[in-house]
């Protein structure tokens, strides 16, 4: 196992610490080791929800999709995204410039495009993606649900949006993590938010799923264009039958 060296470690609390709508450049100074502290999370705690992920992809990216790889990170959905469909274009966007850095070390497919921004002002016209995957971006965002509300923005009628995020679990787990993390956190150094239920950007129709996991530590949604997530009780602006998504 590789030797987990004090600036290491220090950099992984950073990654813990994450403070809610941040500006990419917190990312710049862990990216060189975001990969790290990712695969321990991707493996022992969010596998189940990042294989649904990958079943979601492979269902409804159709060949030649234009996919957006929302947070993108070091790329490691969008390699998830070329291994498991046949896109047509994929963009790879996040606020962290070091992050799309160590992205571009890993593919090198004529397909991929890198964009650097902000998933609260996605520099794309309405009705531009097929599909908009995002994983592990919006609990960390000011606004959740108008994160989500512009990803509906950009896709087409009939498109899809993916989005994994960390959740509060309900119940007796629940409180006793709210109180573990209300005394680990400050006002001043936040953990990372877990999504309570009201918190939750998500519009339960027939053309949505959303999936728990992991005891309800992390949660996968889908929406489609006909989805407004801003509000509680607004209904389905469009009804589209080649929509439906797939509960999983």
């Amino acid at each position: 196992m590789e030797r987990l060296t004090r600036s290491k470690l220090a950099s992984y609390l950073r990654l813990l610490h994450r403070h809610r709508g941040e500006a990419g450049g917190a990312y710049d100074e862990v990216a060189a080791v975001y990969d790290d502290f990712a695969r321990v999370w991707d493996r022992h705690i969010a596998a189940p929800a990042l294989a649904q992920v990958t079943r979601l992809i492979e269902e409804r990216v159709s060949p030649g999709a234009v996919v957006l790889d929302a947070g993108a990170g070091t790329g490691e959905r969008t390699l998830a995204i070329l291994e498991h469909s046949q896109p047509g274009n994929v963009i790879a966007f996040d606020a962290s410039a070091a992050m799309l850095d160590v992205a571009k070390s890993k593919m090198h497919d004529p397909r991929v495009s890198f964009v650097q921004g902000d998933v609260r002002h996605l520099p794309f016209a309405d009705n531009t993606f097929d599909m908009v995957v995002c994983t592990w971006v919006i609990e960390i965002m000011d606004d959740p649900r108008a994160v989500v509300q512009e990803f509906i923005r950009i896709i087409k009628p009939g498109g899809v949006v993916i989005y994994a995020f960390c959740s509060l679990p309900e119940g007796r787990v629940g409180n006793v993590l709210k109180y573990v993390v209300a005394k680990a956190s400050s006002e001043e150094s936040p953990l990372t938010h877990l999504l309570s239920k009201d918190e939750r950007p998500f519009h339960r129709c027939e053309y949505a799923s959303l999936t728990q996991f992991a005891g309800g530590l992390t949660t996968v949604a889908t929406v489609g264009k006909c989805c407004t997530v801003t509000g509680k009780f607004v209904a389905c602006r469009l009804h589209e039958p080649e929509a439906v998504l797939t509960a999983g």
